[in-house]
């Protein structure tokens, strides 16, 4: 957990004295979101926005080098900016699980973010080789039904053989492991920019069993991110340079079925993420 340091405001323009004829430019709008980060572990912090103004940075080369100024700025003081301003919110609890315990409620409605990774994880005792089942429903779009995971015909990303940065969603692998994460990552904001018609855009998850069974108990780890990059490790998707947003966890258990098909229909479904392409958030439906 970071401490809270101090907040630097605009300084540059105040130290500055431009010389007579010569050109300047100076930077556009840019703001920088990340979560209040220091709250007590039962508290969750909100989303803040820092603003660096137009015309706060000035450049006497472009108006991109006032921008990377501004930006600069942005990185180095947001999280200091949302630690010092942001508001802590209690965090409701429930009673979840086949063995009900007290958990931590998260909320079911996310803040705007530009990433969502999607974790089946599951440790030992649970099972062995946890298949897992993701995929859009009901846009409209080719891509419906082509679910991601082992055996389902559609490969590892969507559009195939798309990088990371151009796919609507990718899988990293199928873990035949007895403990351990299955992940998926969407990129909700690149689908609709790529089909400018949609206002929604519906995920259905689901999964079973392909190996030995135990508890069947696993956890669905739902994580959101802004700005960066994405890159693939292993069997999970981490974030480069931008923040974490929210992560949201729910316990689900999967029973082990009659036998292993390749059907969504006829494993165990697990909820739906609906993702609002106006307001760049999304909620989250477990079924129980």
């Amino acid at each position: 957990m970071e401490e809270n340091t101090t907040y630097k405001p605009f300084n540059y323009l105040d130290n500055y004295t431009p010389i007579e004829g010569e050109v300047v430019f100076y930077n556009t709008e840019k703001t920088l979101a990340v979560k209040k980060n220091d709250c007590s572990k039962e508290t969750s912090g909100n989303l803040v926005t820092l603003t660096a103004s137009a015309n706060k940075f000035v450049s006497t080369e472009s108006i991109a080098d006032a921008n990377e100024q501004a930006e600069s700025w942005l990185n180095a003081n947001v999280q200091a900016y949302a630690n010092n301003t942001g508001i802590c919110s209690i965090r409701e609890t429930a009673w979840r699980g086949v063995n009900p315990s007290c958990v931590i409620e998260p909320p079911t409605t996310l803040q705007p973010f530009d990433y969502m990774v999607i974790r089946y994880k599951w440790a030992l005792g649970a099972g062995k080789d946890l298949d897992t089942f993701t995929g859009f429903v009901n846009t409209g779009t080719p891509w419906d039904n082509k679910y991601m995971g082992y055996g389902h015909g559609q490969g590892t990303e969507l559009p195939n053989y798309s990088n990371i940065s151009q796919s609507y969603i990718m899988y990293a692998g199928d873990n035949q492991e007895n403990n351990g994460v299955e992940a998926c990552l969407i990129n909700f904001d690149k689908l609709s920019s790529d089909n400018i018609s949609l206002k929604s855009i519906p995920v259905r998850i689901a999964a079973a069993w392909f190996g030995q069974f135990g508890s069947g108990n696993i956890d669905i780890e739902i994580t959101t991110f802004s700005g960066g990059t994405m890159e693939k490790l292993g069997f999970d998707f981490i974030n480069i340079d931008g923040s974490q947003i929210q992560q949201l966890n729910f316990s689900k258990k999967i029973p082990y079925p009659p036998k292993w098909v390749n059907d969504v229909n006829e494993v165990t479904n697990i909820g739906y993420i609906t993702y609002n392409v106006d307001s760049s958030t999304a909620k989250v439906v477990i079924t129980y």
